[in-house]
């Protein structure tokens, strides 16, 4: 009997481990890139995103309009670390959507990214130079 009860508590603890691990990664949040851009996200249903994006880049003055925030909507899959992509609409004309995946557990979480830029031109001889794609990692921000 005594033998069972160690052995349980030990399946137990075990058990403890492997779920604690098992941890979904979550977008929810308020995440910083390294250029100091800030992301902040919310889930509706489980798979609508909502929220906002602060740049602290702009690829010329006022691209970004004067506040340099927009709107971001988007979907999440789902999973334990879910694919995702939102999109948002700049006030200078130009429109930016960002695909990824969110990485690791609830103390060291990651949103790996791919983005492209669409800018506004002018003429379709000015279309080569309208769309920039490049990479983004943001990291989850720790509440104060």
């Amino acid at each position: 009997m005594v033998l069972m009860l160690r052995l349980s508590g030990f399946f137990w603890l075990v058990a403890l481990f492997f779920t604690a691990e098992a941890s979904i990664c979550n977008i929810t949040g308020t995440w910083q890139n390294d250029l100091g851009s800030i992301l902040k996200l919310s889930l509706d249903r489980g798979m609508f995103i909502e929220g906002s994006f602060h740049t602290m880049v702009e690829t010329s003055k006022g691209s970004a309009g004067s506040t340099k925030t927009s709107k971001v909507t988007g979907l999440q899959n789902a999973g334990d670390e879910p694919t995702f992509a939102f999109s948002a609409l700049w006030d200078g004309g130009s429109v930016s959507t960002w695909a990824g995946q969110c990485f690791g557990k609830s103390d060291a979480q990651v949103l790996k990214t791919i983005w492209l830029l669409r800018s506004s031109v002018s003429s379709t001889v000015k279309n080569w130079k309208a769309t920039r794609i490049g990479e983004d990692i943001f990291y989850l921000m720790k509440k104060q």
